[in-house]
């Protein structure tokens, strides 16, 4: 079956740290790119997790290849031990991912995240020291054959939400020198990869830099009326490990009258025990680990708002996702907050606990202004991020790859 697709339509091999059944933005950003493409053939390449299959066939046009270990979500406080264990596993993971590479044909490499990023994070940790640099470098090149290689880049170059941000410009210069093309789905990671490139013009060759939206099927997530209730039903999505949640458990505990939560996102048996007790009182409806995007659209349906806590550049996919459901989303103040513009399709604010409760409270008769700034958002989503357009750019640079392959 497979060589009858990549006989038929071109092959991509996209290259993912977490794929579904994981729930996250980056993992639907690739299910949307291999669902929306039907004109090509996809190989989805990407870790093994917990009660999945080493090889699925998702539909006539996409197939994963799953290789091992086994990977785990992150523990919150890792031993030593547990440190060790993991680099084994990282290290042994890469080798298989090679292997995987070099066994499967395909005419596009199109990779989602540098497979050993984190020996650029642990040089930058230990002051850049040349030998790791060059390690880092050895070790994220993946074997293409010749092929043109992508890179789509989900927060390498944004601007980091840390103050004291690891330096890893020189993994970033290396990045736009050995891919060919860089796609920056973010306008302000575009900016920062375009100001590195022009910093560097003795290099010996320069990716292609583009800004190409995540793609965002309005279809699926459609406008909808909003709740009728009179309390103030407000949504969060984010993955339950990342520090929002504990931003959340302090918003849920400040029990804010006529404020009620429905909290998504994806949670481990771990995260649900760690947060059962904050979380069960009347005012908190728990849906976690909804797989299915008609699952995620009834969720945004159901609130007014959606809180996200996240303090960087860049907009993450649930953010989106409510957007083109005509709900406003309340998110923290950053250079570059884009689409979610303060007072027109969403709303901004210094980042804590307190600030979002002022506001919360400040929202709860104000139905009818979440409505109207709902609307705008769902607009400048459907202009931005419908898939005709964004699905369209991203073809036209396979074509391109395809026309003019490297050499």
């Amino acid at each position: 079956m497979e060589a009858a697709l990549a006989a038929s339509r071109p092959t991509i091999a996209h290259v993912t740290p977490w794929y579904l059944p994981h729930i996250g933005g980056l993992e639907r950003h690739v299910e949307t790119i291999s669902k929306g493409l039907p004109k090509f053939s996809f190989r989805i390449i990407t870790p093994r997790i917990p009660d999945t299959d080493q090889s699925e066939t998702v539909s006539e046009n996409v197939f994963v290849r799953r290789y091992g270990p086994v990977r785990f979500p992150p523990e919150p406080q890792a031993k030593r031990s547990s440190a060790m264990r993991d680099w084994i596993d990282r290290f042994a993971r890469f080798l298989n991912l090679r292997s995987e590479l070099k066994g499967t044909t395909f005419d596009i490499l199109h990779v989602h995240r540098p497979p050993m990023i984190e020996l650029a994070y642990l040089a930058a940790k230990w002051g850049n020291p040349i030998a790791l640099r060059l390690l880092a470098r050895r070790l994220n090149q993946l074997p293409a054959r010749g092929r043109p290689r992508i890179l789509t880049d989900h927060g390498l170059f944004v601007m980091p939400s840390t103050p004291s941000p690891l330096d890893i410009r020189w993994f970033m210069s290396w990045v736009l020198e050995d891919f060919d093309h860089v796609i920056c789905v973010d306008r302000s990671g575009f900016e920062r990869a375009r100001s590195i490139q022009t910093s560097n013009p003795s290099a010996s060759s320069q990716a292609l830099i583009h800004h190409i939206p995540q793609p965002m099927d309005t279809e699926v997530f459609r406008l909808t009326p909003m709740p009728s209730s009179s309390n103030l039903i407000v949504g969060y999505s984010g993955r339950w490990e990342r520090d929002g949640m504990f931003l959340l458990r302090e918003l849920v505990d400040m029990e804010l009258p006529r404020v009620r939560f429905v909290i998504s996102g994806g949670a481990t048996n771990r995260d649900l025990d760690e947060y059962r007790d904050s979380f069960s009182r009347g005012s908190v409806e728990l849906r976690p680990n909804l797989l299915e995007s008609e699952q995620l659209a009834r969720f945004y349906a159901d609130i007014h708002v959606l809180v996200d806590f996240y303090r960087g550049d860049g907009c993450g996919r649930s953010v989106l996702e409510a957007m083109a459901c005509g709900r406003p989303v309340l998110r923290t103040r950053a250079r570059d907050t884009h689409p979610v513009i303060d007072r027109q399709t969403g709303f901004l604010e210094d980042a804590g606990a307190e600030a979002f409760a002022t506001k919360l409270g400040q929202l709860v008769d104000q139905k009818g202004t979440l409505t109207e700034i709902g609307l705008r958002a769902r607009q400048i989503v459907e202009e931005e991020y419908g898939l005709p357009a964004v699905l369209g750019k991203l073809e036209k640079i396979y074509r391109s790859c395809l026309r003019n392959p490297p050499g």
